[in-house]
Order: structure tokens, then sequence, then C-alpha cells
């Protein structure tokens, strides 16, 4: 049977040139591709809280939802069907153990996607938390993608999978109406003592695992490389940095939601006057 010509030319391309794993330093920090799709973000959560209205009146809102699960869906997805098809090292070894979906930005876009699908309050609780705290952190450094610039398909996975969610968030509270309520914090606690033991196990079971960085770095230049190096150690670090950052995250809203009614109560007594 008589092949088809260029064969190997498009089987390097999606091997080793759209979905490869690119070279060392092909995307930098704080460069225009770091930057750009973070003000995408922003300019989206504006431009979404400015329409929030008419979004929600709109036939289609059902719709753009059901076509933003799906992007998430793929986003987490392609993440897996990338490394089944290239492997999952420069060596093109073909095993998922040390890349099972067991880190908290994979959690966050599935409970994303749940959440926009079926308006369910529990998957807003804990991703309005862990979102806007641990899920803004990898924004600042992506030591995951420092091979994979806007050439790759790598690049554009890792957005997706990162910003969406962050949206999905925003959505959900100006379009939907969803609070957030201090009383709920418990949900994202309990969620990450649960998936930082289920990751301590695996990372114990499976050599060169490092589910949620608990075990080793592998990342290279990143804030990681300061923690401990032992699991234990690592886990008390995160509970820490977890508790403090959520507790940042409530006095924020908080601040906002007390200026804001501040701001409510003196237009009444204006009218009232």
């Amino acid at each position: 049977m008589t092949e088809l010509p260029g064969n190997d030319s498009w089987a390097e391309f999606f091997s080793e040139g759209f979905f490869g794993y690119g070279e060392k330093g092909d995307f930098t920090y704080f460069s225009f591709w770091h930057f750009l799709p973070i003000i995408l973000l922003i300019a989206g959560i504006i431009l979404t809280y400015k329409f929030r209205d008419k979004i929600r009146n709109s036939k289609h809102e059902k719709t753009f939802r059901l076509i933003m699960g799906m992007v998430m869906m793929f986003a987490e997805m392609g993440y897996f069907w990338r490394l089944l098809y290239i492997g999952n090292s420069d060596l093109g070894e073909h095993t998922l153990l040390t890349r099972l979906p067991f880190q908290v930005c994979e959690w966050t876009c599935i409970f994303a996607i749940f959440m926009v699908l079926t308006e369910n309050k529990h998957f807003f609780d804990i991703d309005v938390v862990v979102c806007l705290t641990l899920g803004i952190t990898p924004l600042f450094m992506p030591a995951v993608i420092q091979r994979t610039g806007p050439r790759y398909f790598r690049y554009y996975q890792f957005w997706l999978e990162h910003l969406l969610p962050i949206y999905a968030v925003f959505y959900m509270m100006f379009v939907k109406g969803f609070k957030y309520n201090v009383k709920t914090v418990y949900k994202p606690l309990i969620f990450l003592v649960i998936l930082s033991l289920i990751c301590m196990y695996f990372n114990a079971k499976i050599p060169e695992a490092t589910y949620m960085y608990l075990q080793g770095d592998d990342l290279g230049e990143t804030i990681t490389n300061m923690l401990p190096p032992t699991q234990y150690g690592r886990f008390f670090v995160f509970m820490g940095l977890g508790v403090v950052l959520f507790a940042l995250h409530f006095l924020v809203f908080f601040l906002i939601r007390r200026a804001k009614s501040k701001k409510e109560e003196t237009k009444t007594e204006e009218i009232a006057a």
C-alpha cells in the first residue's frame, strides 16, 4: 500500500512540533505572552460584570455555559490526550502513572465544569475560594510551560485550564447571583486535606510521582524549591499557606461588601433627606 506523501512531516509536526515538549526557555516569565492571557481574563471579567444583565436575560445564556463547560473539558482532557500521544517525558514513555489527575488546578477545572453545567452551589463554594487563592499563584510563575510558548499546544491548554475556572467563578457571581460565604470555608479546606492525603499516598507508592509538588520538584525555577524536602513538611506549609490565603480572600470580600453597604446606606439617607 502506497503511503501518502508528507506522512513523516505530519507525524513530526504532531509529536515534535505543535504537540511536542518544546525547548527550554521557549516561554519566559513576565513577557508579552505571559501577560496576554491574564489581561484577556481581566477584560473578560470586566465585560461580564458590565453586561451581566444582558447576559442573564439572553436566550443564549445556557448555551454559553455549555460551550464554556465543553472548552474546560477539552482543556482538561487535552492534557492527557497529548501525554498518551507523545509520552509523558522526553523519553517518550507512554504511561500516566505520574500524571494522574491529582493536582489542585485539575480539580478546580473539573468542579468548574460541573458548576457551570449544573449551577451547583457546592462546587462554587470550593472553587470561589481555591481559584481565587491557590489558583492564582501558578499564573505568576507558570513553571510547567517554560519549554512551551505560543508555538505549542501545551501553552494554550495550560492557560485555558487555569484561567477559565477563575472566569467561571466570576461569571456565576455576576450572572447567576452566586454569593460567597465564610461559613462554607470548611468545604475547600476539606477538599484540600483529602486531596493532599491522596497525593501523599500515591507519591509514596509511585516512583518519581510529585503530586501537588508534595514530594520532590521537577519544575525548575519555582517557589516550591524553598519548601521543606519532606511530604509532611510541605503538607503543613501548604495547609498554613492555604489558611492565610483563605483569610485574606475573605477579608478582601468583606471589605468590598462593607464599602458597598455603606454606599447604599448613604444613598438611602440622601433620598430620605
